[in-house]
């Protein structure tokens, strides 16, 4: 079970981060580890995603990754599957504005479950409450909160919990005023300030604009991230989620009824999903990974059909 430290005023926390930023000089013993990572060159290293396709793009301490779509395509799910998979090693932290911890983790209980079929039975929900007990933290809090509030989060997942990759979910809950260019760049540094010298993975969901024409099958890119310049510039790596809506909706239709031939070829060609990766700062790759997705499940996998095994016996590493 994750011990919450005792004595901490919650407030006094908050404010207190505003001093942390001004108060990190280290001789350069500080960073030893990272400069013998960093010495090693071009070598690929950082978390994986659940997918062996995906070891190209890593997820390293001390950056920020923007997970980024239009609404409903996914990336809060996505996001709670690699979480997933992320608590077999270390511990995360989820900040997620939009819904209820309860719903969070009854999904990420779904995708733990890997059910190709029925409900997940109250036997597994203990078993994967016990398992997350000592992995996984959730922030208890819905609707906008203030920026302070959302980096006094930050600061104190990483700091007294040692928590190593912090959602937050999304950008668009986070208190700031709709077109204030510059509260945005002011909370975009402070975030990448928090990731560097806490030495966490943050990740943060962001929106895209919506396409003029109302069409769904638009891929966006990193040019259309809502907001200002300064929340891509200030990121180390994006990725775009795409949800294949056409698809989705053959899927339906060829429950009922059976597809002509053009509709059943563009089935069998093409993919539920998609993550690009349109920005990854310190490594090489960038392009498409494609998916299947696993309905019952709510798993993207690389196989249709087959949604990933959970080993709930991975050893925590934790300090």
């Amino acid at each position: 079970m994750i011990e919450i430290p005792k004595g901490i005023d919650w407030n006094e926390y908050i404010e207190l981060c505003g001093a942390l930023e001004a108060s990190e000089v280290h001789s350069p013993a500080y960073w030893r580890d990272s400069l013998v990572e960093l010495s090693k060159g071009e070598r690929i290293w950082g978390d994986t995603l659940p997918w062996g396709k995906c070891n190209d793009f890593r997820l390293r301490p001390s950056e920020i990754t923007l997970w980024c779509s239009m609404n409903g395509h996914r990336k809060s799910m996505i996001l709670g599957q690699i979480m997933l998979h992320i608590s077999l090693h270390s511990r995360v932290a989820i900040c997620s504005l939009e819904m209820t911890p309860e719903q969070t983790l009854l999904r990420m209980a779904r995708q733990a479950a890997g059910l190709t079929t029925g409900e997940v039975a109250e036997e597994f929900i203990h078993k994967f409450i016990d398992y997350g007990d000592d992995r996984i933290l959730v922030f208890d809090a819905l609707d906008t909160i203030d920026p302070s509030r959302v980096l006094g989060f930050t600061h104190y997942a990483a700091r007294e919990l040692g928590c190593k990759h912090i959602v937050i979910d999304s950008l668009t809950k986070v208190g700031l005023k709709q077109d204030d260019v510059n509260a945005e760049k002011d909370f975009m540094n402070r975030l990448q300030h928090a990731a560097k010298t806490l030495g966490v993975h943050i990740h943060l969901v962001c929106h895209v604009r919506k396409p003029q024409s109302g069409d769904e099958s638009w891929i966006p890119s990193k040019f259309d991230v809502r907001g200002s310049s300064s929340i891509v510039d200030l990121s180390d790596n994006l990725v775009i989620v795409w949800k294949n809506k056409k698809r989705e909706t053959l899927k339906e239709i060829a429950k009922a009824v059976e597809l002509d031939e053009k509709q059943q070829e563009y089935l069998e060609k093409s993919f539920d999903q998609k993550l690009i990766v349109e920005k990854q700062r310190h490594g090489t790759y960038e392009g498409a990974f494609n998916f299947y997705f696993h309905d019952n499940s709510l798993q993207l996998v690389s196989r249709e059909g087959r949604p990933i095994n959970f080993n709930f016996e991975e050893k925590l590493d934790i300090e």
